[in-house]
């Protein structure tokens, strides 16, 4: 019999070293390829933030090399998971329609003459990658935490770094700066030295409320020791960045939670009690927010300015290159500050279709965990539509923060929609 292994000590030790590594990788859990993904799409895109998109390698930014990076070890312990039944079902057909938006975009991309970065190759792998070995429901609960103890990191490094005069504050225009003065509610930011909202690490103050909202909601949505240092930052990021979306979507979140509860004081409350208040409360707080002093801040005007941009080409839009060359107020603001009127704009319907309809069946099998006791998916989801009324917005050529967290909190619903055990395995807030 042949001895399979290299003959030779340099041979013998290269050959102890590869078994090693590989019985090192080798585990029963999709916990670690799902939470390196998770936290390494936050970090990518803060080595974006610190390096200010600057190429370190052939050309290519710092977040582009470095998820690569995070792409390939999650791939190196994807590899490592037992066997499992592939997704089937729904989930399955919503990662199947998350492709098919990908490739619709990639379409509109070419045809618009639009740029997009490599890392946009690794989109439809990741989906593959969780069709092929689907996470349990607590795998898929530990990914999102790792989602958000990275995201409260990077909130906190970036404030005491800023502090510290390591890192400067984001520079915006003085008349950004005077308007929100004047407007919003900033009670500590002059005591922290902050001119105006804080803009933070993920590029403006909208996006960096939003993500303040979402540690909120998953700090309640899966309650653990964790939840209050999740509170405790998403409140002083809201506090800072004073986003009025972010705050009603926050709320519209803990909201979900209530409604669906089926566990300790809260579930004691007739379930219309808990619908018809939760509703009072969000109709309340939108009026609140809409009649305060900074109003609509002028997306009354460019609101429909990019509606007619996209009655111009209703099927597949502008794109980007469009938006950019338009002129006037589309071109000076360069997005709607909505995330479904610039998708309308950018890709016609062609783009929103496939996109929000893959978005809408993510958001109907949350709807179905959330009737078997899990809301937390779409408590997540959500909050994460409602902020998309006013400000963030996502591009879903490539993977991102907030397309990652919709991505792991769908495939999380679905999860425990075949779990025998939902409505054990997850805890919620007992409010």
């Amino acid at each position: 019999m042949v001895d399979p292994k290299p003959v030779g000590p340099g041979l013998s030790l290269q050959y102890t070293l590869a078994v090693s590594l590989t019985q090192q990788l080798r585990t029963r859990s999709g916990t670690v390829y799902l939470s390196i993904l998770a936290a390494g799409v936050v970090l990518a895109q803060y080595a974006n933030y610190l390096g200010q998109g600057e190429p370190v390698f052939k050309g290519q930014s710092a977040a582009i090399v470095l998820f690569f990076m995070v792409f390939g070890l999650a791939f190196l312990f994807w590899l490592g998971v037992e066997s499992r039944t592939k997704a089937s079902g729904l989930l399955s057909g919503f990662l199947i329609l998350m492709g098919v938006a990908w490739f619709a975009h990639l379409f509109l991309y070419r045809i618009q003459g639009d740029d997009f970065n490599y890392t946009a190759l690794l989109y439809v792998p990741v989906l593959a990658m969780i069709w092929l070995k689907p996470p349990e429901l607590r795998e898929g609960w530990t990914a999102i935490l790792a989602f958000a103890w990275t995201v409260a990191g990077v909130l906190v490094l970036t404030r005491v770094l800023e502090m510290l005069g390591v890192i400067a504050i984001k520079t915006q225009p003085q008349g950004v700066i005077s308007f929100d003065e004047e407007r919003y509610f900033l009670p500590l930011n002059d005591l922290l030295g902050i001119d105006g909202r804080w803009p933070g690490p993920f590029g403006h103050n909208g996006d960096t409320a939003m993500m303040g909202a979402l540690l909120i909601v998953i700090a309640v949505a899966y309650w653990t020791w964790a939840s209050w240092v999740f509170i405790a930052v998403g409140a002083l990021t809201l506090l800072i960045t004073s986003g009025r979306a972010s705050i009603g979507a926050t709320i519209a979140g803990i909201i979900v939670v209530v409604v669906f509860a089926k566990h300790g004081r809260i579930a004691r409350i007739p379930p219309a009690v808990r619908v018809w208040g939760g509703l009072a409360v969000l109709i309340a707080g939108a009026v609140f927010m809409y009649t305060r002093s900074a109003g609509p801040t002028g997306r009354n005007d460019f609101w429909p300015a990019f509606l007619k941009l996209w009655e111009s080409s209703p099927l597949v839009g502008i794109g980007t290159s469009g938006i950019s060359v338009s002129g006037g107020i589309t071109q000076q603001y360069g997005h709607a500050h909505n995330l479904y009127i610039d998708e309308l704009a950018r890709y016609g319907l062609l783009g929103f279709i496939t996109q929000f309809g893959a978005i809408a069946f993510g958001v109907f099998i949350a709807f179905l965990a959330a009737k078997r006791g899990i809301a937390g998916p779409l408590a997540i989801l959500t909050a994460y539509l409602v902020t998309g009324v006013t400000e963030p917005r996502n591009q879903w050529m490539s993977p991102s923060v907030t397309g990652m967290l919709l991505i792991l909190a769908v495939v999380t619903a679905g999860s425990a929609m075949k779990s025998k055990r939902s409505e054990t395995t997850t805890k919620t807030a007992h409010l």
